[in-house]
């Protein structure tokens, strides 16, 4: 009996602090708008940042065409001796991209993406540009944000965050768990990187953009495989505004439940390190987030039936069922109907990912052709 009361509580610290984010972010839904100009940013460059091998090569293709479409400056930033980097020389010159490759022997204490765009800031990122970094999968849906730049430039904002749409990957039942991201930006991080202007729960790596001063002023000089987080913590610390664009970003969900607890795994382990670095607002804000990502296996609703009717435990429940609208929303978005009873296991799989990701070492890149 002692044991199930211990898991009521710390169920009760899920979904009550679950219900807490969900009312800043509806308070953020509500009173937050992003603002925008008359006219276009002539200021700003597309850099996506890839690996450059075959598990990518499809995305990658398309996400290049896809920026091209914007009618800005498009850079490719790889590494040198990429797999795909002779295919991607002849693209540049057939598309009309610029193709810009890390040195094979710079910053070896630096890993993954934080490395190559730290290159980036040092080697060509220029102070009166705007840069907007891409994952390789990412497809930017609008181009409200270039309208957005010269209004928050001109107010001394620095940085901005979209919102991240989800498109399907090989499994439906893994596109139908991603809306959870699409849901945290509608609220959460509305809330925090676009009404308050600071990120104190992080920023995306999709589509982050950054003005060129401070992104060569701040820089990604720091050992991360959560390299956006840290550089979050950075403006935090720093002072500098931020705010959540009105563009949407599509990313392709991962091909399998395995491939999303990879994924999933490596941005607990690196929010983990890196919270032992951040600011005392993100600390309290993040940590809260990692704690009910540690307990909410014992808040999902698979173990519910245990203390759903305990009568001090009502007050919790619109975090619950927010739970609950994200999923639902997510499986009618992925047409597969029968995968509603499969809805309480979601949480479970979001809790348990962080056991894959105390297992990776080093910097971890899904398949996501």
């Amino acid at each position: 009996m002692f044991v199930v009361e211990l898991l009521m509580y710390a169920a009760f610290l899920c979904w009550g602090f679950f219900t807490v984010f969900v009312l800043l972010g509806l308070v953020g839904l509500v009173l937050y708008r992003p603002r925008r100009a008359s006219v276009r940013a002539g200021n700003v460059v597309c850099v996506i940042v890839s690996v450059a091998d075959r598990r990518v090569e499809k995305v990658l293709l398309e996400s290049v065409r896809g920026a091209l479409g914007l009618g800005v400056p498009v850079v490719v930033l790889v590494d040198e001796e990429c797999e795909l980097c002779s295919e991607l020389e002849g693209l540049s010159k057939a598309l009309g991209f610029t193709l810009v490759a890390v040195p094979r022997g710079y910053r070896r204490d630096l890993v993954g993406k934080g490395r190559a765009i730290n290159y980036f800031a040092e080697a060509v990122a220029e102070d009166g540009v705007w840069y907007a970094f891409l994952d390789d999968d990412n497809l930017v849906l609008d181009d409200s944000f270039l309208y957005e730049i010269p209004y928050y430039e001109s107010r001394g904002y620095v940085a901005m965050n979209p919102v991240l749409v989800p498109r399907p990957g090989r499994s439906r039942l893994v596109y139908a768990m991603d809306f959870i991201r699409f849901f945290d930006d509608l609220f959460c991080y509305r809330f925090f990187t676009g009404l308050l202007g600071r990120p104190l729960v992080g920023l995306h790596g999709e589509l982050l953009t950054v003005k060129g001063s401070v992104l060569k002023e701040v820089g990604f000089n720091h050992r991360s495989v959560t390299e956006d987080f840290r550089f979050a913590s950075e403006l935090v610390r720093r002072g500098y505004r931020t705010w959540q664009s009105a563009t949407r970003v599509s990313i392709k969900s991962p091909n399998s439940v395995k491939d999303l607890m990879k994924q999933r795994g490596r941005w607990f382990k690196g929010v983990a390190r890196d919270w032992l670095h951040a600011p005392t607002p993100m600390k309290v804000a993040v940590g809260v987030r990692l704690l009910l990502w540690v307990l909410g296996v014992f808040g999902s609703w698979a173990l519910s039936p245990l203390w759903l009717f305990w009568r001090s435990f009502y007050f919790a429940l619109p975090g619950g069922i927010y739970y609950w609208l994200i999923y639902i929303y997510g499986v009618l978005k992925a047409r597969r109907p029968r995968y509603l009873p499969l809805i309480p296991a979601f949480g479970v799989i979001e809790s348990l990912s962080l056991f894959a990701g105390l297992k990776q070492k080093g910097f971890t890149v899904i398949d996501k052709n």
